[in-house]
């Protein structure tokens, strides 16, 4: 499935109208450099800046690929409070406030006017909604944003922001990454991958039938959005290779102010990533970026299955001296005269012969079934 992601909104019919809800639209992903440990996520973080929101009931993000546990999805509303964790989230430098609306709130100023720029508002479990809709290839998650989380905005006057994590199985398939590896994989201890990561967000050719289908049956639309900021996150000895088309930077993490957001999670680390920027902005005040991609190849480096290889070298082993067992026992048979069959040599020849023939085909096919586990994994 080569899927987009979908932000479509919900409104008040009465008012509506003179008030388009608009946002601007911040993605992280992060791809994890351990790939062949088990257990271990990549990381989509999704930030909605919320310029305009006075009419939305509700919003929902479709996502290429299916949440399998509501654990998976988290909120960083207590991770942002803190001051160099905002600077280095909008590469700005910025304060937190104190807490408000009982811990659910907090502003966050310019450290040198001291001027509120906006609200972070955190976003409990009890304040979204998880679902998967479609079938087969067409299976996406929607995370919905209720009508209460939005009521409880409202109350201030101003940019209201919120930030959640999607942890994202190595294992589990999207609609944004593509892994080329190579056919001979058994053979080597050190495999060479061709990645293809390719973000859309509101392509509409590239909605799931279910999308579609949701959108039609309840009348909803995609939300108006201002800007889109596409953050990719790689591993230093990950090598990019080509971009559709050219980002607005490229930079190596601060790792002091990284840490804090990237903690209790293994395979990043903060010193050794470099973030590639891509944007997006509207064509004018009253515009909207009506949609977004940015594809980039990588050629990423991970170490193989040991064991596999392991195996594969000691089959290759066994199947030499078989081989040589096999053809020594053939010909010793074949000299020393083939018209009378094995009947009429030596038992314990005939019976090698015999082995090393048995041998040689089955380590022929464990060598396939090797082969054919490790062009399975990703």
């Amino acid at each position: 499935m080569r899927g987009s992601i979908a932000i479509w909104h919900d409104t008040f019919a009465n008012d509506a109208e003179g008030y388009s809800p608009r946002v601007e639209i911040h993605i992280n992903i992060w791809r994890n450099k351990e790939r062949n440990q088990r257990g271990q996520f990549d990381l989509f973080d999704i930030g909605l800046r919320f310029e305009e929101f006075r009419a939305l009931r509700t919003l929902s993000i479709s996502l290429p690929f299916e949440i399998r546990r509501d654990e998976d999805v988290s909120d960083l509303f207590e991770i942002m409070h803190d001051a160099p964790t905002l600077s280095a989230i909008f590469n700005e430098t910025l304060a937190a406030g104190g807490m408000q609306d009982g811990g659910r709130t907090f502003s966050v100023s310019h450290t040198e006017t001291e001027r509120i720029q906006f609200y972070v508002a955190s976003c409990p479990i009890n304040e979204r909604q998880i679902s998967t809709i479609g079938s087969g290839v067409d299976r996406v998650s929607v995370i919905t944003l209720s009508d209460e989380f939005f009521s409880r905005l409202r109350i201030r006057v101003g940019d209201h922001y919120v930030r959640l994590r999607v942890k994202v199985p190595i294992g589990t398939k999207n609609g944004f990454v593509s892994l080329n590896g190579p056919k001979d994989s058994a053979f080597l201890s050190t495999i060479s991958t061709n990645e293809i990561i390719e973000f859309r967000l509101n392509e509409r050719r590239n909605f799931s039938t279910a999308i579609r289908e949701r959108l039609q049956a309840n009348d909803c639309a995609l939300i108006d959005i201002s800007a889109v900021h596409y953050f990719l996150i790689r591993d230093m000895g990950v090598e990019m290779t080509q971009s559709h088309t050219a980002f607005k930077k490229m930079r190596r993490l601060e790792p002091d102010m990284w840490e804090r957001y990237l903690e209790n999670y293994c395979g990043f680390n903060p010193d050794k990533m470099i973030i590639y920027h891509w944007a997006s902005f509207a064509p004018s005040a009253n515009g909207s970026v009506e949609s977004f991609t940015a594809l980039a190849t990588f050629r990423a480096y991970y170490t193989g299955s040991l064991w596999i290889y392991g195996l594969v070298i000691v089959a290759l082993g066994a199947m030499g001296s078989a081989t040589q067992g096999l053809f020594t026992g053939l010909l010793s048979i074949y000299f020393e005269g083939s018209s009378y069959g094995c009947a009429d040599h030596n038992a314990t020849t005939c019976g090698i012969t015999i082995w090393n023939a048995l041998l040689l085909i089955l380590l022929i096919g464990l060598l396939a079934i090797l082969v054919v586990m490790r062009r399975r994994e990703p």
